[in-house]
Formats: structure tokens, sequence, C-alpha cells
């Protein structure tokens, strides 16, 4: 069994109990994954991303076979332009990519995609195919 009692996380909280704040900046290496919901209603089917600070511009969807693909990246926005200290840095940057697999009966020519408030809604209609039952005689 791995002994974690030195792990950064370990040590971030100690030095967090001990002085009342966080070290200056974790230097850990993170990925920047947004969180979705997904759902279906109906004859819709519902993907929700939560992708705040971003702009239009910087996010792109795309359909390959049964997968919708999202990429974006969030940029860093600097408030102050120069000395700047951090004392803590918990806001994640950088690009991301998200696949979802999407049902196969998928309308992506009728896709409705809104990004609002920080939140990116992706709905797809679903086509349902008649079901005719054949008379055997």
């Amino acid at each position: 069994m791995k002994d974690d009692s030195f792990d950064s996380d370990n040590i971030d909280s100690l030095i967090d109990d001990f002085l009342g704040f966080s070290r200056v900046v974790s230097f850990r290496k993170t990925h920047l994954v947004p969180p979705a919901d997904i759902y279906e209603v109906k004859d819709r089917f519902i993907i929700v991303v939560e992708i705040p600070g971003m702009e239009k511009k910087d996010i792109s969807l795309t359909v390959s076979d049964d997968i919708l693909i999202l990429k974006g990246e969030k940029k860093r926005k600097t408030f102050l332009e120069n000395d700047i200290c951090y004392y803590h840095m918990e806001i994640e940057y950088g690009p991301f990519e998200r696949r979802f697999r999407i049902p196969s009966n998928s309308d992506i020519d009728n896709m409705e995609v809104e990004y609002n408030n920080g939140f990116l809604r992706i709905e797809i209609p679903l086509i349902y195919k008649k079901i005719k039952k054949i008379n055997i005689e």
C-alpha cells in the first residue's frame, strides 16, 4: 500500500491549517475537464456543460459519427498588469476537449446550441421511425 503522507495535497492541507491560508501557489499540473449533465426529455437528447468565463469564439463543436466533440480554451484573464503576487490560485485555465456519445438516431442538422451564463446547452432532436406491423397470411 502506498504511503500518501507526503503527497502535495496533504502538505498543502497541513500548511493551510498552520498558516490559516494556503501557501503562495500550487504548481501542480491540472487538466481542465468541464463538468456536464446529460439527459433525455421526450424526443430530445440534451447535454449541458459548465464552462464559465469563456467567449463563444473560443468554443467549437463538431460531430463525427455518433460522437459530439467539444473543444475550447479557457484563457487567463489578468486583472492587474504588473507585480502580481498570487496567494492562492484555484481557477483552472487552458485547452480542453470533451467527447460525448450521442444516440444514433440524433438529428444533428436540427441541433440547437446556446451559451448563456457560463453554461453551454446542446439540444439534439431524436428521430424515431414508426414501426409498422405486417400481417402474415
